[in-house]
């Protein structure tokens, strides 16, 4: 899930920041322990949309985000600030408001019901727009990703697409789209020599044990895995292109309908004003831009 480069971070620094007080247990699995610290961004641009009234607190919207994502969200371990292109997009679209922009670190797994409690005002945090997320909040489009397989530099396994990962070892984090798209593949595809998936709280921890020679490859997204090629080169290789594209959304209960207009006017008016492609061009995300057109609110059926 994210990147930097005055904020561009050392792919070692991450993971020593990320990875420092996790414990791997017997199974494999890095068990760590969760952080919810929030982290407010400033800014003093003068607001041109009306701030909604009803946030989590006042003067500020509340992006609840799993900052373990490289170039997309992360944590800088200098300043234990949040840093990364949906930092930069929530901190752009507060602004719009004349708020601030308050970074909540919330585990993957538990975002979504998070923010249905009421724990922050959206979420930032590269998720993936699918028919199963849209029946729980409501969307608003900002950027488009894929998925991609990273290997050890040279290729050493050969693996040049999906169904080449039949039979290897693949890391992943949990309850993440590549890992639905391993189980889809070992019903499909990979059926009778199936994909061993080795599933991990993090994305950085399943890109660590493929760099460790845990696994013969890694299923990330596509500006992650080009991330980490780009601070390793020396050993990490893309295997083939992307695959799956697909938009991410910031995501916002159903029900808060202010929230949910101020942040989609928010989105539109920095796409207009050129900030939108200041960010992407900042991160070297240009390839996942999206057009105007599909930044639009994508409402809940729940909604009434």
């Amino acid at each position: 899930m994210r990147t930097a480069s005055a904020g561009r971070l050392a792919l070692s620094a991450l993971l020593a920041s990320s990875l420092g007080a996790c414990a791997v247990s017997g199974s494999g699995v890095v068990k760590a322990t969760p952080s919810t610290s929030p982290f407010a961004i400033v800014s003093p641009t003068p607001p041109t949309i009306t701030p909604p009234t009803n946030l989590v607190r006042p003067g500020t919207i509340t992006f609840l985000s799993d900052t373990t994502y490289p170039p997309q969200e992360s944590i800088d371990p200098g300043t234990q600030q949040a840093v990364g292109f949906d930092i930069d997009i929530a901190q752009a679209i507060a602004a719009k408001m004349g708020l601030a922009a308050t970074i909540q670190k919330t585990d993957s797994p538990q975002i979504v019901g998070a923010l249905l409690a009421k724990k922050g005002d959206a979420i930032i945090s590269a998720l993936q727009i699918t028919p199963d997320l849209e029946r729980q909040v409501a969307l608003v489009a900002y950027f488009r990703a894929g998925q991609a397989i990273l290997v050890r530099k040279g290729n050493p396994s050969g693996i040049g697409g999906l169904t080449d990962l039949c039979g290897k070892n693949v890391s992943v984090q949990v309850q993440s789209p590549e890992e639905n798209t391993v189980d889809e593949a070992n019903g499909g595809v990979c059926k009778g020599n199936a994909i061993k998936k080795h599933v991990y709280p993090t994305d950085l921890q399943a890109v660590l044990i493929l760099k460790q020679r845990g696994v013969d490859a890694a299923l990330d997204d596509s500006p992650v895995a080009a991330y980490f090629v780009k601070q390793t080169p020396d050993q990490l290789d893309l295997a083939g292109g992307p695959f799956k594209t697909n938009p991410e959304g910031i995501a916002i209960d159903p029900k808060n309908g202010d929230v949910l207009k101020a942040v989609q006017q928010a989105m539109l008016a920095i796409y207009q004003d050129g900030s939108y492609r200041q960010i992407l061009t900042k991160w070297n995300l240009l390839d996942g831009e999206i057009p105007v057109s599909q930044i639009v609110v994508s409402p809940s059926p729940t909604t009434s």
